[in-house]
């Protein structure tokens, strides 16, 4: 990914589309994931998803067992480098029925490493 919010963009399609391959491209490992409901796992490796730790759709799925798929409404920078950059990012949850939710916010940071952009840090605030 040549930009963060490339990384960002295609992170989350793969999130949406449940694609394990497409979402190990936009990681940096190790890699952590924090949300408001205690959760808190750092994936050191690709292979750990479905053996130690959840997909990551499963991990949405266990807070919101309703959810599809996830919209950015923004995706706001927060502060950055040449290699690091920090985002504020307010989505919603969508569902079968289409029926309003209340907009999540999260943290996320992206660096580059080998010469990419990729996820290596969400913060899961909910919905504040």
């Amino acid at each position: 990914m040549n930009s963060p919010e490339e990384a960002i963009a295609l992170h989350q399609k793969a999130i949406n589309d449940r694609n394990i391959d497409d979402y190990i491209k936009t990681v940096v490992f190790p890699f952590t994931y924090q949300n408001f409901n205690g959760t808190a796992i750092t994936v050191e490796r690709p292979d750990e998803y479905g053996n130690s730790y959840p997909l990551p759709w499963e991990t949405v799925l266990s807070a919101f067992p309703n959810w599809l798929s996830t919209v950015h409404e923004s995706v706001d920078e927060v502060v950055s480098s040449n290699l690091s950059a920090v985002f504020k990012i307010t989505a919603r949850w969508k569902t079968a029925n289409d029926a309003p939710h209340k907009p999540i916010t999260a943290i996320w940071i992206s660096v580059k490493s080998n010469g990419k952009w990729g996820l290596q840090f969400r913060h899961n605030l909910g919905t504040i």
